[in-house]
């Protein structure tokens, strides 16, 4: 095995199969006992998908928690890029398990505004690029559901496809660093309408159609991604992105893009969540901790902006 093993790392000159070899030397040659690390190849889509749902969801039908923070930035062709407000976002994430490596992952998402200087809950804040005092949009998103599949990429389920489906096996990128294992998702979109009609939102609504780029990269410790014990493993979690103008921005029809980094990390309780951020999305989104579910007709910053602005 360890043979097989160290042949596999040198011919990828990288990282190869991750396992128990990789961790505390050759396993022995009789059948792995239950409570033996995973042997896990992530070359291989059921073996990426396994360590991918471990990560960001669960192996099992169940309930986690992300919770990140970040900021805005405003970026003007020919201008410096500009800090705008700061953010903050929380995520219940259930996973329920269809079959043996089949799942969807459904999205409840909160998210908050603070000021960039005192971190405080804002309502108000000044545009640093057009010198306009603007409303920011405290917003809620989803539910939004994937469906994970070893034979396929993930496929959004109930709801329009904002990005080119792919049907090639699973996989997602990832390295080894150390005792730690990244994974990493990059999305794209381009060339679909704008949310808001940019007749009725001409200062909210950009004249191109939508621009998104978004890289999501979650780390945890490779010992936890192969205990065969852990359906769901603590995980850090990076997310960057840039998109078109927010339509509170009121940047029109200017050239240029929002810089979103943010980082957090899944939490298995909501007493795990800063005390002050659970208080302010109480406030705010309420109805963000109904359950069974929070909502059930999906939503995001579009929709809650028009209603909010009395225009259908």
């Amino acid at each position: 095995m360890a043979d097989r093993v160290t042949r596999h790392i040198d011919r990828r000159a990288m990282l190869g199969v991750l396992g128990g070899s990789a961790l505390a030397g050759a396993l022995p040659a009789a059948p792995l006992l239950p409570s033996a690390p995973l042997q896990l190849d992530l070359e291989k889509p059921q073996d990426n998908l396994t360590a991918w749902m471990k990560m960001r969801a669960s192996l099992e039908s169940q309930d986690v928690y992300f919770w990140f923070t970040g900021g805005l930035d405003l970026a003007v062709p020919g201008e410096a890029i500009r800090p705008v407000i700061n953010v903050e976002t929380t995520i219940l994430r259930r996973t329920r398990r269809l079959a043996e490596h089949t799942w969807h992952v459904t999205d409840w998402e909160a998210s908050i505004y603070r000021d960039v200087d005192s971190d405080e809950i804002v309502d108000e804040v000044r545009n640093p690029v057009t010198g306009d005092m603007v409303r920011p949009l405290h917003y809620r998103e989803g539910p939004v559901t994937f469906e994970y599949s070893a034979e396929r990429q993930p496929r959004l389920v109930g709801l329009p496809t904002p990005f080119e489906e792919k049907t090639e096996p699973f996989h997602q990128r990832w390295r080894r660093a150390g005792d730690d294992l990244w994974m990493v998702k990059e999305m794209y979109i381009w060339g679909i309408p704008q949310w808001l009609d940019i007749k009725q939102f001409p200062d909210e609504t950009p004249k191109t159609p939508i621009n998104v780029s978004s890289i999501t990269t979650m780390k945890s410790n490779l010992r936890d991604v192969l205990d065969p014990a852990q359906a769901s493993v603590p995980t850090e979690y990076f997310y960057q992105a840039t998109s078109d103008w927010l339509p509170w921005m009121k940047m029109g029809q200017r050239p240029g893009f929002v810089v979103w980094h943010e980082a957090g990390k899944k939490v298995f309780s909501l007493d795990d969540v800063p005390a002050r951020t659970r208080t302010a999305i109480e406030q705010i989104h309420p109805q963000w901790f109904t359950r069974p579910v929070p909502w059930e007709e999906f939503t995001n910053m579009f929709f809650l902006y028009r209603q909010q602005h009395g225009k259908k």
